[in-house]
């Protein structure tokens, strides 16, 4: 848990300093693809570099299609929608860093 709120801080900080920018999500994705080798091997789950590139296309196709497409809609709606781009950065990695955590504790326990 204490990681996943580390890395939720995280995509926090990086989405409100990138807010205004267009495209900068992916930074997010690439955050997402090492939380989730991390929490794995917290658990000491086994993940290979085969289950890494399949996350890693299966979180940038998820994002594309959710996160990305509001976050990029967001950053066109000056200030408030910058604000509420951050929340949506940090939930999505939230909800994501839980998942993956109930995911490699029940693999590994």
């Amino acid at each position: 848990m204490k990681l996943v709120l580390i890395y939720t801080l995280i995509a926090g900080v990086v989405s409100a300093l990138t807010a205004p920018i267009p495209g900068t999500s992916l930074l997010l994705t690439a955050l997402e693809v090492y939380m989730i080798v991390h929490l794995s091997k917290s658990n000491e789950a086994k993940l290979g570099l085969k289950e890494i590139g399949y996350s890693a296309m299966a979180l940038y196709g998820l994002s594309t299609v959710l996160k990305d497409a509001a976050l990029e809609i967001l950053t066109f709606v000056p200030v408030i929608g910058w604000g509420a781009e951050v929340i949506v950065a940090m939930l999505f990695v939230f909800f994501l860093g839980m998942l993956a955590n109930l995911y490699f504790g029940k693999k590994s326990g």
